[in-house]
């Protein structure tokens, strides 16, 4: 119940500085957040309020995104822009039963984490925690759907050729001039829109009908409207796209159509089983109801965990409505890698997303699958074939199974270190700050170990997936900078739509030093500016293995102890 009291707290404390100034909200927020953290370290014992203060801060972080002052600013800024400037208004379709099918989906899936708080044993509360966190990261896109639906409007500006959404939390810029594709669809594909099937996309969704649905693609972001007068408002903005394309409309089944039951399905258990631990929690719970011994809930558990392995591939295409690619050129060009690569049975399939990236998937080589999204197969066939050969690799050398086994045997020495050094562990509970240090020690190691094998994995994936193309290490490395660019140019237009302040991320660029810090100890990819240099200037794997070992060390350093070494 204290858990619940803080994040409600947290989250009115949020909302309220949302409305007031920005320099009053900081205070606010200042002064809130350190009284709350004094009354919970004065009612409970030290280790006790750790607990409920992780429990506000990630409550915080997360609902930050939500009430955003920059995005209330460009709010602002667009409603004094329409007050001064001709517009047409885009009326929507509202239909409640719209809305309620979405609070439905979300009810069902948030069910089966609040069915396993309520029931699971005290013997797991760490699961139960994360249980907790899951539903409050469920919750902010889900409060920015309801919110859409009861607030968003949508206006043309036909002088200025820009198309405005003005909500209650934020608003959009849209410049016509990057409109990329428009689509007629007879629905809303309500299975591909909800918050939580979201995956590998940036969907913006406007659609409060289970009318005709207008899908409009720009540069980095795709919204998806039911207007009133959907043909009048289809041929008008068809009018901004470059390339002609063939009027059709797109046939979309209701959720409720028995040949959706399968989709349904799948991405439900994406739902609990990946985005969320409710899965693996209530199977735990189950075991535990029933009194099985230790040893059967660990069989039970790793058999779990093999048949997920199992279906991964299944899942994943399920979860994203992935397309396999079975003709073209992409199609042939993947053959070709492929087949280099000796994985001829790897199938190929397509993400529709506006994200630039491509993953492997699958635990053994016979059973391999590549995605793509769709985003990535607009670039440069030379870049989708540097990006085919380094997942191409991923699937020969099973990299899949090599960061799971990693995982569990990162866990198991965990557990057994945990398990001799019990009683010396038991001792400092009585010293609960020297116990927090250590906690959080050894969860900083286990996430530096498991980083460390992934990005082990992605540099090795560089060098042999440079093998199979024609220009070898350059082919590569003037991929993923191909890759890297697109992304940033999609990102920093998909945050110009929402915000007021210029957003100029380069990912192929030597960042900040904590920057750095972060993404070499803790991501599982090392930055791509280090990946992207070490290829054009060596060619040997075993030599830039080592490379890789000095620059999770050195590149992780502030820029000042490598200036005063080298000033020495």
């Amino acid at each position: 119940m204290q858990l619940f009291i803080i994040s409600v707290i947290t989250i009115l404390l949020t909302c309220i500085s949302f409305i007031l100034p920005k320099k009053v909200s900081v205070g606010l927020l200042l002064i809130g957040s350190c009284s709350m953290i004094v009354y919970l370290l004065m009612t409970n014992e030290f280790f006790e309020a750790v607990l409920p203060l992780s429990v506000m801060f990630v409550t915080y972080f997360s609902f930050s995104v939500v009430f955003d002052h920059d995005k209330k600013l460009k709010k602002q800024q667009l409603q004094q822009k329409l007050s001064v400037t001709n517009f047409q208004i885009v009326e929507l379709k509202r239909d409640v039963r719209r809305i309620l099918m979405d609070i439905c989906l979300a009810g069902a899936i948030a069910g089966v984490s609040v069915i396993c708080l309520l029931f699971i044993p005290e013997m797991i509360n760490t699961l139960k925690y994360l249980l907790g966190y899951y539903l409050i990261l469920m919750l902010p896109p889900f409060l920015n759907r309801l919110v859409d639906y009861f607030f968003a409007k949508v206006y043309m500006l036909p002088e200025e050729q820009v198309l405005v959404i003005i909500s209650l939390l934020e608003a959009r810029e849209l410049p016509m001039e990057h409109l990329e594709a428009i689509q007629k669809q007879s629905n809303p594909d309500i299975l591909r829109l909800h918050p939580s099937f979201a995956f590998l996309a940036e969907r913006k969704d406007y659609t409060i009908s289970f009318s005709t649905v207008l899908r409009l693609t720009f540069s980095g972001e795709t919204m998806y409207l039911t207007p009133v007068n959907v043909e009048a408002w289809y041929m008008y903005w068809n009018r901004f796209i470059q390339v002609d394309q063939v009027e059709t409309e797109k046939n979309i089944l209701p959720i409720w159509h028995r040949s959706n039951i399968k989709r349904l399905l799948w991405k439900g258990y994406f739902a609990i089983s990946v985005k969320g631990v409710a899965a693996y929690t209530a199977l735990l719970t189950i075991l535990i109801f029933l009194h099985c011994p230790w040893y059967v809930i660990t069989v039970f558990v790793f058999l779990w965990w093999l048949f997920n392995m199992y279906i991964a591939d299944r899942l994943l295409i399920n979860a994203s409505d992935a397309e396999e690619v079975t003709a073209g050129e992409l199609y042939h060009i993947s053959q070709e890698i492929f087949s280099k690569a000796g994985i001829t049975g790897t199938r190929l399939y397509v993400i529709d997303s506006d994200v630039y990236n491509g993953f492997a998937t699958g635990t053994h080589i016979g059973k391999g699958t590549i995605m793509l999204t769709s985003a990535t197969t607009k670039l440069s066939w030379s870049a989708v074939k540097a990006i085919l050969a380094h997942e191409a690799i991923h699937i020969k050398k099973r990299d899949v199974m090599v960061n799971q086994i990693g995982r569990v045997m990162l866990m198991i020495v965990l557990g057994f270190g945990i398990f001799l050094s019990f009683n010396g562990l038991k001792q400092l509970i009585e010293q609960p700050l020297l116990l927090i240090v250590l906690i959080n020690l050894l969860w900083a190691i286990f996430i530096i170990c498991l980083s460390g094998v992934a990005q082990w994995t992605e540099v090795r994936a560089d060098y042999l997936g440079a093998e199979l193309l024609e220009a070898g290490n350059r082919h590569m490395a003037d991929g993923l900078k191909e890759l890297a660019v697109a992304q940033d140019q999609a990102t920093n237009k998909a945050l110009q739509y929402s915000n007021l302040e210029e957003n100029n991320h380069n990912s192929i660029e030597r960042g900040s030093w904590l920057l750095r810090f972060m993404e070499f100890q803790f991501m599982p990819h090392p930055p791509l500016y280090w990946r992207i240099q070490q290829l054009c200037k060596e060619e040997n794997w075993n030599r830039t293995r080592k490379a890789w070992l000095v620059a999770r060390i050195k590149e992780s350093l502030p820029d000042f102890f490598q200036h005063k070494r080298v000033n020495l």
